[in-house]
């Protein structure tokens, strides 16, 4: 599936329209003098401008410029771009170094990309090996998300210890920016109908959650649709990557929110970095264990369980050891806090 050099012009446009509403929101709160909102807002036409007429030069008749691509692969990118800016805007506000976030994102983006393909090629082994010349071409299958993170925070722990840079501080910027960038690439996943959900007319589940995963199915056939699959097999089917959109979006929202309302300056748990990605970590891992069981397309098994579904669960692990030990480390810090006034009162 591919989408055209306009179509892709076309869709810019309510981004800038978005931008521009946020501008002026920023600039009626921020009292910024109305010549330099205008003149934003001037800058945004003129960007739409140039993106349609590029649009026109380069499907113009005659043209050898390439004007189609991969409609996933489009998704993914804006994904990846949405996701870098959520998460450099949230360095910014708490502190953090921006060009330390965009490095760290490089490091991040060559060994997740790295980590993801090689998940997704491995859990996907008896297609792929039919199908050698597909394993570079992220357009057929995209990335594993599980392999991606796991290189991927890595990665990030590596560049943290060799930069003198907070892991921690730069994993909560991370996960701000990886809840937004998933919703959009499962949205491009629907559209493209990868990673599609199990049909009602799917086998009944083994293994010893067998009655687990009924039991989660059967909620989840309350939301079938008439869906195509990635070979276009049309069949009542969970819409399990719209769902997957919605949580990780609801999951942005719900961080976003903590994050601003748990500034630094009141003590609470959650000024403690670190504490974000922990519980990102958790609640992904959860997240994704369940949505397992609503997924259709093809991938390793065992006991009943999808390869994917045994990583969730060692995620989970890591994520139940990570919040323990932040919330510690705030308790820790909340009885030096104490003691110090009491000895502060004392003296």
């Amino acid at each position: 599936m591919t989408v055209s050099f306009g179509e892709i012009a076309d869709a810019l446009r309510w981004f800038w329209l978005a931008l521009a509403l946020g501008w002026v929101a920023y600039g009626w709160l921020q009292r910024v003098p109305y010549p330099r909102v205008l003149l934003g807002l001037a800058g945004l036409f003129v960007l739409d401008w140039l993106a349609h007429a590029l649009a026109e030069f380069v499907e113009r008749p005659g043209s050898n410029l390439p004007s189609d691509f991969s409609l996933y692969s489009v998704m993914l990118l804006t994904a990846a771009a949405v996701g870098l800016a959520a998460a450099c805007l949230y360095a910014r506000w708490r502190g953090l170094s921006v060009t330390a976030v965009l490095d760290a994102a490089l490091v991040c983006v060559i060994a997740g990309g790295i980590g993801g393909r090689a998940h997704q090629v491995l859990t996907n082994w008896s297609f792929y090996a039919e199908n050698p010349d597909l394993v570079p071409d992220l357009a057929h299958g995209g990335l594993g998300i599980r392999g991606a993170l796991l290189f991927g925070f890595l990665a990030l722990l590596l560049f943290a210890r060799l930069t003198g840079n907070s892991f921690w501080g730069l994993a909560d910027a991370a996960v701000i920016g990886l809840a937004l960038a998933s919703s959009i690439g499962w949205y491009g996943a629907a559209l493209t109908h990868l990673h599609y959900g199990i049909s009602l007319d799917a086998p009944p589940a083994t293994g010893p959650l067998a009655p687990l995963a009924q039991m989660i199915r059967a909620f989840g056939y309350n939301f079938v649709q008439d869906l195509p699959d990635a070979y276009n097999l049309i069949a009542f089917r969970i819409p399990v990557q719209l769902l997957y959109a919605v949580f990780y979006f609801a999951l942005f929202l719900v961080m976003a929110l903590l994050a601003v309302k748990k500034n630094a300056a009141d003590g609470s748990p959650y000024a403690e970095r670190g504490l974000l990605f922990a519980v990102y970590v958790l609640v992904t891992a959860i997240a994704n264990f369940l949505f397992g069981f609503w997924r259709g397309d093809e991938t390793l098994v065992w006991n009943g369980l999808r390869a994917d579904q045994w990583l969730d669960l060692l995620f989970l692990i890591l994520g139940v050891a990570l919040v323990y030990g932040r919330m510690r480390s705030v308790r820790s810090r909340e009885r030096a806090q104490a003691l110090k006034w009491r000895n502060s009162q004392s003296a």
